[in-house]
């Protein structure tokens, strides 16, 4: 049994978002075979009370680390970051003595295996570490061109942004002797940043035995879309933000009676703008999301930005819940249009999207199920990712 250390940038638990998910199928893959040690970022009383819940739970050892609660970008903070050629998005969140609580924290344990948990990770982390494991590319987020109207500002911290996100990871993927991807499009990525790097797949993945399917949604009530995603992360509050704006409109003028649910955290408030959007319900955080998904006749997605694959999908398609998504929304996943989803890009083309759920029969729900069965799997996941630190393990001690 060795000894592993994994640095994360949040406390996971409890899973309620997509990070929180890999994160919590990483500490649950290591536990199997190790003894593990999280040291993660800590802001608040909750916050140390999740991490000590988390350790009682899953029979792992703690370690907080100091960290910014809510944490505000500054202007001088990003002119001197972007100066020095690195990203103040990823540094924002930790305090100034995180790196060197890290440090004796590798110190103290004497461990055998360092894990990097996501980019956001690597500002503590100045060497010892084995193993990167990548949720998203994320310089590949802010180096995306999209259609969004953004101001010039936004413009240009973006582009900075991408700029310092990528000198981070190139040099993050540098250092450690394996990097693990969610997806082969991430992996490509990692492989052209970094050639000659040790890069493996381990895609996004969701609990069968938790996730059964659902009985589809009734045809004769209107119809409910979903949306699940965090507003505190950028692209999901755009696409939240498209779909009451510009898709609800047009897809209440052809469905009259039609509602659209917002689940997910929201620490900012982001919500309250959509507030009393007729046919639009603001719900929040939730601590079963599964609920949300029942009498859903479809998942909304109209994503334009981001990256990775994303796990509200892959939930959607175990409840047997139909997903309607751009392009965007649902990249790196071998999903068919028409066969596992419905692809859409203008509201209208939405408006069609639905009409043929409405009208198609379980063929969509039926092969979205198989796939999730035969590929996302999060036991596969997990037996995976013990295969790689295992033979990491073998490399190491020769």
């Amino acid at each position: 049994m060795a000894k592993v250390v994994v640095i994360a940038p949040y406390v996971p638990h409890p899973a309620r978002h997509g990070g929180a998910m890999r994160s919590r199928m990483l500490l649950d893959a290591l536990r199997l075979d190790h003894e593990v040690h999280l040291a993660a970022a800590v802001a608040s009383p909750a916050d140390l009370a999740n991490l000590n819940a988390l350790a009682s739970e899953a029979g792992i050892a703690v370690h907080p680390l100091p960290a910014h609660e809510a944490p505000r970008p500054s202007l001088l903070g990003k002119l001197g970051r972007w100066l020095m050629g690195g990203s103040e998005l990823v540094g924002r969140r930790w305090q100034k003595g995180a790196a060197k609580e890290v440090h004796r924290v590798f110190e103290t344990i004497g461990y055998d295996i360092g894990v990097i948990d996501s980019t956001y990770a690597c500002p503590v982390v100045t060497g010892g570490c084995h193993l990167l494991f990548l949720h998203n590319l994320e310089y590949s987020m802010y180096a995306r061109q999209d259609d969004e109207p953004r101001s010039w500002s936004d413009r240009m911290t973006r582009r900075m942004e991408a700029r310092g996100l990528r000198s981070v990871e190139k040099s993050a993927i540098q250092r450690q002797a394996l990097t693990v991807t969610v997806s082969e499009h991430d992996r490509d990525l990692a492989l052209g940043l970094v050639p000659a790097a040790h890069v493996e797949v381990v895609p996004n993945s969701v609990d069968l035995e938790q996730l059964r399917l659902l009985p589809a949604a009734a045809a004769s009530v209107p119809p409910r879309l979903l949306f699940v995603g965090s507003l505190d992360y950028p692209p999901n509050l755009e696409a939240a933000t498209e779909l009451v704006e510009r898709h609800v409109p047009v897809l209440r003028r052809a469905f009259p009676e039609l509602t659209v649910r917002l689940v997910g955290k929201d620490p900012d408030g982001h919500g309250a703008r959509f507030a009393g959007v007729e046919g639009v319900e603001v719900v929040g955080p939730v601590d079963d999301v599964v609920e949300h998904y029942r009498d859903t006749h479809a998942v909304y997605l109209p994503i334009r930005s981001g990256g990775g694959t994303r796990i509200k999908i892959l939930e959607a398609w175990a409840l047997g819940v139909p997903v309607l998504s751009t392009a965007v929304g649902c990249e790196g996943l071998p999903a068919e249009d028409g066969v596992h989803l419905r692809r859409f890009d203008t509201p209208e083309q939405g408006c069609d999207a639905l009409r043929a759920v409405l009208a198609g029969g379980s063929s969509l729900r039926d092969n979205a199920r198989q796939l999730v069965d035969a590929q996302f799997s999060r036991a596969a996941a997990i037996a995976r990712l013990r295969q790689l630190v295992s033979e990491l393990l073998a490399r190491q001690t020769k």
